[in-house]
């Protein structure tokens, strides 16, 4: 008979202890998931029934002018060149915003600059803008300069003049918030 040797019965399970203690951890996080699951259950609503049609988006925000464009834009005669749209354009963003620009003497520093870039459609109004430079120390004139610009609509037909239609325009604040416009201030 041949010889058989054998092992003792503690070491020939011991494998079996790990496998053991693993699946009694597995079945104890499924114990404790499964009463999570119904303690949650219990305090939460009942799900509507789920549809098969996507959500429906939000729609845009609608921008409304706080105050009326000027009357003349649409029947401003051709401008002959850029600088003088630029002008014309100063002019408007400066009439559809009273009481947010200033004028006089340049205060010691400004407290923000915005550069706002006016892309535009050939009948002048505004297709989109980019705000090309903004103020890292006074952010909010940011948004102030964007809506000031948005505020003047429409700022007179551009089809005479050389493509791409569009044109910068620098808002220098002061501490009130009150606005000159480069094209106003390089004018004088």
């Amino acid at each position: 008979m041949p010889c058989i040797k054998k092992t003792p019965f503690f070491k020939r399970n011991q494998h079996l202890a790990g496998i053991e203690s693993a699946s009694n951890a597995i079945k104890s996080v499924a114990i404790s998931v499964c009463m999570l699951a119904a303690l949650a259950g219990c305090k939460s609503r009942p799900m509507a029934p789920q549809t098969t049609e996507p959500p429906t988006p939000a729609p845009a925000p609608v921008f409304t002018p706080q105050a009326p464009p000027p009357a003349s834009s649409s029947t401003l005669p051709a401008a002959g060149s850029w600088a003088e749209y630029r002008r014309r354009a100063a002019q408007i963003i400066i009439g559809s915003n009273p009481g947010a620009s200033f004028t006089g003497p340049q205060p010691a520093q400004w407290s923000g600059i915005a550069t706002v870039t006016v892309m535009l459609n050939a009948n002048g109004s505004i297709r989109s803008l980019d705000l090309m430079r903004g103020s890292r120390i006074s952010p909010e004139v940011n948004d102030l300069a964007l809506t000031a610009v948005r505020r003047g609509l429409n700022y007179g037909s551009v089809e005479n003049l050389p493509q791409p239609w569009q044109f910068n325009e620098t808002f220098l604040y002061n501490d009130q918030n009150k606005f000159q416009l480069v094209t106003i201030v390089e004018g004088r």
